[in-house]
């Protein structure tokens, strides 16, 4: 309160003006930026002399600036270098005092009157209004003002440590916050399922969903609306890279009217062959037996697979029930879309894919994957298909009356999660996200503060 703003660190109201500041509208055509503050009005019992730089003087040896007291006569100590300096302060010629804080009521007079014991609070504002080029989109300043702004009154304490409120004396009582990071819920017999990421400071952010296994968001406790439009308001383009986000994809290769799942042995990566009981035995290329067929593929298996470098097993289209396609299957001579993305292979569909001459087919199998079926059945309920449309959908959630342009849904979504000014999810949130869901205390940084889209795709998996 009785520092210069360059004397000032980034803490308090400093820190809490930075944070807000720069402040622009969805079109990018205007911009509020923060200067300084002060807090009461510092100036002489008549008025002449005002500022708090007349309770400054400059260090003789460093020449930093030095606060200086005019009640206790003596030198002052540079706070910088250690040189002790002269305490001159100005006082006033015409009253005789120097500058100090001057306030409307004091203590008593509040207690007396019903009155709040509070100084002003003013804030310099700096308006910069842009023109934009409506081709280039290049921005230049067309004006620029700034202002001393009345943002109201701030409670003084006194010197008792308390609070006159309307002329009573009060005291502060911390209330409870919620821990950021992120929480599990379940209910209803385990029918219902939550998961909640929750800042320091910025928006929460719900996924949920119940026995009809459909994915749910909530933005700040508002309207929900389906987990696969926020997926692709965070750049998942297209069903296939949503499917191939949260399940095992497999390659199958088809060869002469015969099916044959293709294994990369020299890479480690989940597959969907474990569990099964094949209905062909596996041979090496030399004819040698390795698994012989009805004989479950445990890890320890598919380890033999893996070192004996054998790269397609033959398979029987009993071995791909539940399979599901991971991306469109296109006919490449005719450019037409036989099965579309996220579609059950039935024994029919996949004779058509082989009489049509397809050669290769990316699958997943929802009811043996971890995530389920719940991302599969959101998709099928899901009528938008780009990340345009999706943010444009949010944005009507979340400001419903408000006409949504692309820009402003963009701006409003980014600004939300991924902007440091706006959203905190701090150092004990971070933590606390990676412990849960990385079983790892530095995962990622802890202090990176915003959240990531990898983020979320980890909320979802582990719900």
């Amino acid at each position: 309160m009785d520092k210069l703003p360059s004397e000032r660190d980034d803490s308090g109201l400093q820190s809490v003006f930075q944070s807000v500041f720069p402040i622009s509208d969805f079109r990018n055509v205007s911009q509020l930026e923060f200067v300084d503050y002060a807090i009461g009005n510092w100036e002489c019992k008549c008025g002449h002399l005002k500022g708090l730089h007349h309770l400054r003087t400059t260090c003789r040896n460093c020449g930093a600036t030095v606060i200086t007291d005019p009640f206790h006569p003596g030198e002052v100590l540079c706070g910088k270098c250690g040189t002790y300096n002269a305490n001159t302060p100005d006082f006033c010629n015409k009253c005789g005092d120097p500058v100090g804080l001057q306030l409307k009521y004091d203590v008593n007079e509040c207690e007396e009157r019903g009155m709040t014991y509070s100084a002003p609070l003013k804030v310099t504002i700096r308006l910069t209004i842009f023109d934009k080029d409506a081709e280039t989109g290049a921005k230049s300043i067309r004006d620029i003002k700034e202002q001393e702004v009345f943002f109201g009154d701030i409670p003084l304490m006194t010197q008792n440590g308390t609070f006159i409120i309307n002329g009573t004396e009060r005291v502060i009582v911390s209330q409870l916050h919620r821990s950021p990071g992120v929480f599990f819920e379940t209910a209803n017999n385990r029918t219902y399922f939550l998961g909640k990421i929750i800042p320091y400071r910025g928006s929460w952010v719900e996924f949920e969903y119940d026995q009809k296994n459909t994915l749910y968001v909530r933005i700040d406790r508002k309207r929900k609306f389906l987990g696969t439009i926020f997926l692709r308001a965070l750049g998942l383009r297209s069903d296939e890279d949503i499917l191939r986000t949260f399940y095992t994809v497999d390659k199958i290769a088809i060869r002469d009217k015969k099916i044959y799942w293709t294994m990369e042995p020299n890479i480690e990566r989940p597959t969907n062959l474990l569990g099964l009981k094949l209905a062909h035995s596996i041979k090496t290329k030399g004819g040698e037996e390795v698994v012989h067929s009805g004989r479950k593929i445990s890890p320890s298996v598919l380890k033999e697979i893996q070192k004996a470098k054998i790269t397609d097993i033959e398979i029987d289209n009993t071995d791909l029930e539940g399979a599901f396609t991971a991306a469109d299957v296109v006919d490449t001579s005719t450019g037409e879309v036989l099965l579309e993305a996220n579609t059950e292979l039935t024994a029919d569909k996949l004779s058509k894919m082989i009489d049509a001459g397809i050669i290769e087919l990316h699958l997943f199998f929802p009811e043996r994957d971890d995530v389920g079926n719940v991302i599969s059945n959101t998709l099928r309920r899901d009528s938008v298909k780009t990340p345009q449309e999706a943010l444009i959908e949010i944005y009507r959630k979340l400001r419903p009356g408000d006409p949504p342009t692309l820009d402003t849904a963009t701006s409003l979504f980014h600004g939300m999660f991924f902007d440091a000014r706006k959203y905190d999810f701090s150092r004990v949130g971070r933590l606390k996200f990676n412990i849960k869901l990385y079983e790892k205390n530095d995962h990622t940084s802890l202090d990176h503060r915003t959240l990531e889209p990898e983020d979320f795709y980890a909320t979802i998996r582990y719900l």
